[in-house]
């Protein structure tokens, strides 16, 4: 079985953190606002090497912002 990840899309996210909060490996992050004032964050796979690839942040996401891939 081929082993998947997020792919979020940058454009889609709206940084609501609920992916974060629910994934059990503790794997996504929001990043860091860009500059002050930033309020434009989103998603990203922080730590791939702990991601078990259940999909949980897919299924989670209130706006479709994630879905899973397959990585090499």
């Amino acid at each position: 079985m081929k082993k998947e990840h997020p792919s979020i899309d940058s454009k889609t996210c709206a940084g609501c953190s609920v992916c974060v909060e629910n994934c059990p490996m503790d794997c996504l992050k929001i990043e860091d606002a860009k500059f002050h004032g930033d309020i434009q964050t989103i998603a990203y796979l922080a730590n791939p090497n702990t991601c078990i690839g259940c999909g949980i942040c897919a299924k989670v996401c209130p706006i479709r912002a994630i879905v899973m891939k397959g990585v090499n």
